[in-house]
Formats: C-alpha cells, structure tokens, sequence
C-alpha cells in the first residue's frame, strides 16, 4: 500500500523557510506530496510560493464533495482555516494517508474521522529515529525553525529532540 502524504499550510510553509521540505519526501518515500487548493492559494500569496514552485512534485488535489459535506456536518468545522478544512476533507476515507498539521484542534478533529495525523516535532523525532536527521542537523532544524518561521517548541520536546 502507498502512502498519501498531505500538507497542511502551517507545516508546509515552516518546511519551506527552511528549505528541508524534501525530508518529507524522503522519510515517506513518495512520488509526490499532496497539497488542496486552499492551502496552495495560502503558500501562492507569500514568497515562499516562489520556493514551491521549485518542487513539481508538490500537486494540488481537491478534495471530494463527500469529504466535505461530512465534515461541514462537525461542529468544530466553523473554527477551522479553509487550509485545514480542505486538508482533513482531502485526507478522510483515504487508506494509507497521512495529514502533517501543527494545529492541534484541527487535528483532533481529523482524528476524530480516523485520519492518521503528525505534527512537527512528531515528523521530526520519526525523521531522527529513523536515521535521516543526526544531532547537529537536528539542532540545526531547530534553530532554523526558530528564526525563519518564529516555531519554538517546548522546552521537553527539545530536548527530546536533541537527546
């Protein structure tokens, strides 16, 4: 079974500042990363769209009426980002995928419908255990993400990154 990776924009455009969005790719093993429309139109209006652009293995897909309306029926649906609603809707019924968001209320919510869900520091810490990130590119990662996207993580999910 191949595995769907989606983005949502908080963890794609974190990626992009500092230029490690291809770890995704390596650690999924993937062809390709999925993106929705909404969250493309998001990355489209900064200057990381430029950086995009770079990775034509980046493809927008909507997601299906279906998905949508199932999901427009939550409650907690009203509090999300267009971005995020598309991403859990693109992600639902789709065996094998995996939706890599930071918003921890978005991700509840994509749980709740069985989507399988990884935050930053979640990939982050797969990435090291699986041999691709050593200490120092760790530490490195996390300054990064600290000075270009302002993304610090609490004080014990660093150091267990680092340990």
């Amino acid at each position: 079974m191949t595995t769907v990776v989606i983005l949502d924009a908080d963890l794609l455009s974190a990626l992009l500042k500092i230029e490690r969005l291809p770890l995704v790719r390596q650690f999924y093993r993937v062809e390709q990363l999925i993106v929705p429309p909404a969250v493309y139109r998001e990355v489209a209006v900064t200057p990381l769209f430029l950086l995009l652009l770079e990775f034509p293995w980046v493809v927008v897909k909507s997601p299906e009426r279906g998905s949508i309306e199932i999901l427009t029926r939550e409650e907690a649906t009203g509090r999300l980002g267009a971005g995020e609603s598309e991403a859990i809707a693109l992600a639902i019924g789709r065996s094998g995928c995996v939706l890599l968001m930071n918003d921890a209320q978005a991700g509840r919510l994509a749980a709740r419908f069985g989507v399988s869900v990884v935050n930053l520091p979640a990939f982050l810490m797969a990435c090291k255990l699986a041999g691709l990130l050593d200490r120092a590119q760790m530490e490195e990662m996390i300054f990064a993400l600290w000075e270009k996207d302002h993304n610090r993580f609490r004080k014990d999910v660093q150091d267990l990154l680092l340990a």
